[in-house]
């Protein structure tokens, strides 16, 4: 079932392909100490989570080695994966899980057209070695005057941050929603990311 319900979707834009080739130093990919500290704690409390989860948002991406530069700390999971997280990280949590909707800062590019983003999820925050974590359960896409998408649901990949294995929500998941977004110029990004995983180049 689809997270984001466009209708009428519209060309897909031509990506460039980015060819093999050492990095130049401001392509490097580097997680700051506080992102890396608060990550490898994270990793290590919800080590046996029976829940399915993972990280996301900017996070998530760097995890990969997408050029971003995250702010905070995001996971996915559904609404009782919430709560399982929550009774785990109950000594850090700033918000109660609860039902709440919100539009995103960014808007939607469709055909030129600005539309706004609005996202819905069961939802609890987190301060993690002084760093926000937002916990989305379930959580749903709705543009402008679509419909809701349906809830995301993926496969979490494993990556290690130093010692400590932790899930991430797979790239091409995130390039499905930014196509839909008209966002071409993240698709760009995590097109660079996979160009340098896929050639070794780090």
């Amino acid at each position: 079932m689809p997270a984001l319900k466009v209708p009428n979707r519209p060309n897909v834009a031509d990506i460039p392909i980015i060819e093999s080739r050492v990095p130049r130093p401001e392509e490097l990919v580097v997680l700051s100490r506080p992102l890396l500290e608060a990550t490898i704690r994270i990793g290590e409390l919800l080590r046996d989570c029976p829940a399915k989860w993972a990280f996301a948002g900017d996070l998530g991406e760097i995890l990969f080695g997408v050029n971003v530069e995250p702010d905070h700390l995001t996971i996915l999971t559904t609404s009782a994966g919430c709560n399982e997280i929550s009774r785990s990280l109950t000594a850090f949590q700033t918000q109660v899980p609860r039902i709440g909707e919100r539009q995103l800062e960014r808007s939607a590019e469709i055909h030129l057209k600005p539309l706004p983003i609005i996202i819905k999820s069961y939802s609890s925050s987190f301060n993690i070695e002084g760093l926000r974590l937002d916990v989305h359960g379930d959580l749903q896409i709705k543009v402008g005057d679509w419909d809701w998408g349906d809830p995301l649901d993926f496969e979490p990949e494993y990556v290690y941050v130093v010692s400590v294995k932790v899930p991430a929500a797979p790239l091409e998941l995130k390039m499905e929603l930014y196509r839909g977004l008209g966002w071409y110029d993240r698709v760009s990004k995590i097109h660079a990311a996979m160009a340098r995983r896929h050639h070794k180049i780090v």
